[in-house]
């Protein structure tokens, strides 16, 4: 595809990093436009920056809203280079505004579950001549009594108890695989079963449970043998603590 007819795929690039010169996103957000600049010199590349949690889901929001004040134009690409979590900003960004005309792309190494099970092309190959793909997301309600209710969404997997304890501690103990084994086995211990209640009345325990969109997890997991994240469909992995449903007290 020549650089004429790919650039009228996107009005405008923005790439949302974690700026720390320490570590990888910063190098490879750099390379990414430098790339961009020789293969799609029509379009404009931005860099931005996070300098807090949450800060990605905000870039993502402003360049949502964008799109919106130009109607029939090209999508917007907001290209995540990061983990899970900041990936799962901009998407939550994006989805923060009804009606926007924008593509998701996450750029990272093996710390991105979601670019480990669906990911094909290299990236500067997947802006310039790769199709653009539906995704199904996951999305989470949390309510209280005195709470409005809080909306998430998952582009990858939900979980609870053991599997998202895990995925946690595996995401800081810090790098290499004896850190994290050593993270897991001092948590295993403090971990409790939890209850969760259907809309029949029915009750069990579990220890763990996970929604998931995506096919491998944390790693070293496998949740699901599908590679397609706009099936319609997502996998349930349980372990209960219990061998049934029923109406417990």
């Amino acid at each position: 595809m020549s650089s004429g007819r790919t650039a009228a795929r996107f009005s405008w690039v923005v790439v949302v990093f974690n700026p720390d010169p320490g570590k990888l996103p910063v190098h490879v957000a750099r390379w990414l436009r430098e790339g961009l600049a020789v293969r799609l010199p029509g379009i404009q590349v931005d860099l931005r920056p996070t300098d807090r949690a949450g800060h990605g889901r905000e870039v993502a929001r402003t360049a949502a809203c964008a799109s919106l004040g130009n109607p029939g134009a090209a999508p917007v690409l907001v290209v995540a280079v990061s983990g899970d979590g900041g990936y799962n900003d901009v998407v939550n960004g994006v989805m923060d505004v009804p009606g926007s005309n924008v593509v998701c792309m996450v750029l990272a190494g093996n710390a991105n579950d979601h670019h480990r099970s669906v990911g094909s092309l290299p990236a500067l190959e997947a802006i310039v001549d790769g199709p653009v793909r539906l995704m199904d997301l996951l999305r989470l309600t949390v309510t209280g009594d005195r709470m409005a209710p809080v909306v998430r969404f998952a582009h990858s997997y939900i979980g609870f108890g053991l599997t998202a304890a895990m995925a946690r501690v595996i995401e800081h103990a810090g790098k290499g695989r004896i850190r994290e084994l050593t993270g897991v086995a001092r948590t295993l211990p403090r971990l409790r079963p939890f209850e969760i209640e259907r809309a029949d009345d029915a009750r069990a325990r579990f220890a763990s449970l996970v929604l998931a969109n995506v096919s491998r997890m944390a790693k070293y997991g496998t949740v699901s043998d599908s590679r397609d994240p706009s099936d319609g469909r997502f996998e349930v992995i349980g372990v209960p603590t219990a061998g049934r449903w029923g109406p417990w007290p």
